[in-house]
């Protein structure tokens, strides 16, 4: 996997020749650092404006993909006009409007009796955040003991042996999510928002740092650029790496002055 600034030379070329330029970009540890708690990760000032920027280039089109909950994910990067997935694919809004897979209600109380049962496992371990995002329950342990991780992962796959034909838990950088057994990912997503464009017109360019961006880099592969942010996980799908946020805002300052020349 090559350091994107240094394949510059290949990658501007790409760019150039793009007759559109659609930047795929996950918000965590993308666009913002990873912080102790969710709620914390607000967009940067600096962020926000050269998304803008891009917002408004007749050459470009830019999509938030996250594992957040949409409304949330607005809120925090807080620039209209852009296109927002959230829940990795579960919610999205375009200029066409909002799409969300919704819940029965009979799955909505699983999920409330997966999370008591969950509080009442891990109540002896400090540190331990839960956030609900709709159809996904997240189980924040980043500030848990160093010993945590081991008994919250068995605590999870104890909980979720009764409801495993419905429900399932997927990692991420120190969560667990509890989501519903539904096919959608953030691969699938991607594909989904390319498909009513021509190959040969548009160059998807994907920017994620966690496992779950994996089915994203392998959507565009051989079609687009897929950029690892962040420490490299082995292996990776990824074709290119960035070394954190402040390379992803530097990146899409040299593809705001390319696309404007």
């Amino acid at each position: 996997m090559k350091h994107l600034f240094q394949a510059w030379n290949e990658v501007e070329r790409r760019i150039l020749r793009a007759h559109q330029l659609f930047l795929l970009l996950d918000y965590d540890g993308t666009l913002t650092p990873i912080v102790a708690r969710p709620e914390q990760a607000v967009c940067p000032p600096g962020v926000k404006s050269i998304l803008e920027k891009l917002r408004d280039s007749p050459r470009a089109m830019v999509a938030i993909i996250s594992g957040r909950a949409l409304e949330d994910l607005k809120g925090k990067v807080g620039v209209p006009g852009l296109t927002y997935v959230g829940n990795y694919g579960l919610e999205i809004e375009n200029p066409v409007g909002v799409h969300r897979k919704i819940l029965s209600p009979q799955r909505r109380d699983e999920l409330k009796q997966i999370r008591k049962s969950l509080e009442t496992s891990l109540k002896a371990i400090p540190g331990i955040h839960f956030e609900e995002k709709g159809p996904i329950l997240c189980l924040h342990y980043r500030n848990t003991p160093r010993e945590a991780p081991g008994r919250v992962e068995e605590a999870v796959q104890n909980v979720l042996q009764g409801y495993s034909s419905r429900w399932q838990f997927s990692t991420g950088k120190k969560i667990f999510e509890i989501r519903p057994r539904m096919d959608f990912n953030k691969g699938k997503t991607i594909k989904e928002l390319l498909h009513r464009f021509s190959p040969a017109k548009v160059l998807p360019v994907y920017l994620g740092d966690d496992q779950s961006d994996e089915d994203a880099f392998r959507a565009i592969q051989g079609q687009g650029i897929p950029v690892q942010v962040g420490p490299g996980m082995a292996p990776s799908a990824a074709d290119y790496f960035l070394r954190d946020p402040n390379e992803v805002l530097d990146f899409l300052r040299q593809c705001e002055i390319i696309l404007k020349n």
